[in-house]
């Protein structure tokens, strides 16, 4: 190959080089630009769903946190006791979690159970089943009941053992 023709490739490939780096610039320069739209699309969603209740504060990532002292005071019945009560939303799924503990002095078989939340003035909003299973006497089970309907804006709730046994 002559010195001429490695020249020719060599410039070739220069320009290739700057052809390819210039068309990735361009292309950067408007994924940045639908970044920006994006972004303010995805703050205005924010501030509209941040006016969701009394009792809801709304987290980054768009969960709905329920936020009522009432709801997340420690209840009991029967020979259990709730506690770290959360009541949250997050795309279209409702769910209570909390700590349920045993505070009888005998095992406690598979219970099922009717939870229903109220509103500010003691009106039922919805009540939705949860289960416990077995329970050795002082144990703490986790409690996780879930719906499709948004009930996070809730301000107390009661639980008792279901008379569906």
């Amino acid at each position: 190959m002559k010195k001429s023709e490695r020249r020719m490739i060599l410039v070739l490939i220069i320009i290739a080089i700057a052809v390819i780096a210039v068309l990735v610039n361009i292309r950067n320069k408007s994924n940045n630009t639908d970044d920006v739209v994006d972004n303010q699309v995805i703050e205005e969603n924010i501030t509209q769903s941040q006016e969701v209740g009394e009792f809801v504060q709304v987290l980054e990532d768009g969960t709905k946190q329920n936020v009522s002292d009432k709801l997340a005071e420690t209840k009991t019945f029967s020979n259990y006791e709730v506690s770290n009560i959360e009541l949250r939303e997050k795309d279209g799924k409702c769910e209570i979690l909390a700590d349920v503990k045993n505070i009888g002095t005998t095992k406690a078989d598979v219970v099922l159970l009717d939870i229903t939340l109220l509103d500010k003035d003691g009106n039922e909003i919805v009540t939705i089943g949860g289960i416990i299973g077995n329970v050795e006497p002082g144990q703490t089970v986790k409690l996780n009941s879930a719906s499709t309907a948004d009930f996070s804006n809730a301000y107390d709730f009661t639980i008792k053992i279901s008379e569906q046994q």
